[in-house]
C-alpha cells in the first residue's frame, strides 16, 4: 500500500522525513539513504545498504553460477595496479 504524507523544503534544502516513512523504511538515525530521480521526475528515497553488504551479496549472487570469485578479484586487482603504475609513468 502506497503511503503518502507532506514534507517542506527547509532554506537550506533539507527535508525531514516523516517518522511514519522512517518506521516503515526502518531508518534510525544515521543511516545513510539515497535519492533515485526517475526519468518521469519522480523521486524515490530508500535507506543504503552498507558497501559490505552489497558486496557480500554480489558475492554470494556469483558463487550461485560457479563464477570464480577469487580469480576475478585476483585479475581486477591485477589491472588496477597495472592502471595506477601507468598513471604514475
Amino acid at each position: 500500500m502506497a503511503v503518502s504524507v507532506d514534507a517542506t523544503v527547509t532554506s537550506k534544502g533539507q527535508v525531514t522525513i516523516p517518522k511514519q516513512i522512517r518506521e516503515k523504511l526502518g531508518i534510525d538515525e544515521g543511516t545513510e539513504v539515497e535519492f533515485i530521480l526517475e526519468d518521469d521526475g519522480s523521486v524515490k528515497v530508500r535507506p543504503k545498504t552498507p558497501a559490505m553488504e552489497r558486496l557480500r551479496a554480489v558475492k554470494e549472487s556469483l558463487s550461485k553460477h560457479d563464477v570464480a570469485v577469487e580469480q576475478l578479484r585476483r585479475e581486477s586487482k591485477t589491472e588496477w595496479d597495472s592502471h595506477y603504475d601507468e598513471d604514475a609513468a
